[in-house]
């Protein structure tokens, strides 16, 4: 079955499109953001977006990444730029800075916009962002995650909001929002030459060497009734109901297993074995493993699989996986701290005044200038200088020589541009009468 041509596509219209919005309930920002390309998904949703915001007095900024990988792409973005002036709209130009991949070209540009944007969303305390993904794109996103062998997660495709796709973990990142996940991208087209409005066609798009082309051209060219955008895209969405039921049922069985400490580690009680569905143990596990190690994504279905089998035997003997190291130090418990050998060695803190550390502790520095190094064995040793029993005081706070000797390495500590050691507050406090400094600094739990 063939796409709908487009000459049997209505336009979207701005009600339609007003409907959209109101359905993401974004409430009343001051300002929001777009990302455009030029080409007519985020050219479309843009002028939608203008006419949006001026209705309910929203400044729009509207943002463009430059790639730098095609010639013409200095001249697309001044062709860019020279329409939306005549829609009285200014163009923030984002330049991709560096050296540029020569394989998985798509992805690498897709991270480089994100980042891109989110930073200077962030900059600018912009706290909403809207992307251009229609229908067709989330049936591309679905049909790709499955031959991928996805589970639910990835075939659930893209949400209409989300949490910016990145690492950092930190509330100053714009929340995601595409309000055109359900409307056809010949509607989109449409309505632009409703409007005697030109948009670029990106080469790319029809270079059947990258995969998404390849899906694209597999969904418009095939004869099978059902298999459309609209089917695919719709089956995504009763994949985010499904997966929004499991993350419910993973944080109700976090609460019950997994115990987090303020310095950085988890508790998990073995029982869950017994007591959970299989699917949410190894949910469980991702969610745990994620946290700890300060990682974006969890590990493979696979490994998650092979470790839940390992816990399973009457002993366990230790284990390290996606940054973590798990270990067993009582009966019927399993300690996952983080593995130090992938912490940043040390990282200057000039003029920061908050930091996130290993995308773990978010800490509030101050003034302080100086270095953020974690608490090795060279600090231990310095720490003895001031307070000679110190290894017996964290041996108090963490109850066990292993638990300590593993746990203290994963935490921040500062060295001051003059050579003093800073400690964070949450350790300091356990010490009693130290005479040392401290800083802020939170576990991303």
């Amino acid at each position: 079955m063939q796409l709908s041509d487009k000459n049997e596509c209505k336009s979207i219209t701005a009600e339609e499109f007003k409907n959209l919005v109101e359905i993401l309930e974004i409430g009343l920002p001051r300002s929001i953001a777009v990302g455009v390309s030029g080409g007519a998904d985020s050219l479309a949703l843009t002028l939608l977006l203008n006419q949006y915001c001026q209705d309910h007095s929203i400044r729009l900024f509207v943002l463009t990444v430059d790639h730098g990988l095609r010639e013409k792409s200095k001249g697309e973005t001044k062709q860019l730029s020279d329409w939306l002036s005549s829609w009285d709209i200014e163009l923030h130009i984002l330049k991709w800075i560096g050296q540029k991949p020569i394989a998985n070209i798509q992805d690498e540009a897709r991270a480089a916009r994100y980042r891109l944007m989110g930073q200077w969303c962030k900059d600018n305390e912009i706290s909403h962002l809207f992307l251009a993904h229609h229908m067709q794109d989330q049936a591309e996103t679905f049909l790709i995650r499955l031959f991928r062998g996805s589970g639910v997660d990835g075939l659930s495709a893209m949400k209409k909001n989300s949490e910016f796709p990145t690492a950092q973990k930190s509330n100053n990142f714009p929340k995601v929002y595409r309000p055109l996940l359900g409307v056809n991208k010949e509607s989109l087209e449409k309505y632009l030459l409703n409007i005697n409005q030109k948009w670029i066609e990106d080469p790319s798009n029809n270079n059947d060497k990258f995969t998404r082309v390849q899906v694209r051209d597999l969904l418009q060219n095939n004869v099978i009734k059902g298999f459309d955008a609209a089917r695919l895209s719709s089956t995504a969405e009763r994949m985010q109901r499904v997966r929004s039921f499991l993350e419910e049922q993973t944080i109700l069985a976090l609460s019950d297993y997994v115990s987090y400490s303020d310095f950085g580690y988890a508790s998990l009680d073995l029982n869950f074995q017994k007591n959970l569905h299989e699917e949410i143990s190894l949910r469980l596990l991702s969610k745990v493993l994620k946290t700890i190690g300060g990682r974006d994504y969890p590990p493979r279905h696979k490994k998650l699989k092979a470790l839940l089998n390992t816990l399973k035997k009457p002993k366990f003997l230790g284990k390290t996986l996606s940054g973590v190291i798990m270990f067993q130090v009582s009966k019927g418990c399993i300690i996952f701290t983080r593995e130090p050998k992938g912490i940043p060695d040390e990282i200057n803190i000039t003029k920061l005044k908050t930091y996130q550390w290993d995308n773990r502790f978010l800490m509030e520095v101050g003034e302080i200038s100086g270095k953020v190094v974690p608490i090795d064995e060279s600090v231990v040793k310095y720490i003895v200088r001031v307070i000679p029993d110190i290894k017996e005081r964290f041996l108090a706070i963490f109850d066990h020589h292993q638990l300590r000797d593993r746990v203290l390495p994963s935490l921040p500590c500062i060295i001051g541009d003059n050579g003093k050691l800073i400690l964070p507050d949450f350790l300091l406090s356990e010490l009693n009468g130290a005479n040392l400094d401290s800083f802020s600094a939170v576990f991303n739990k």
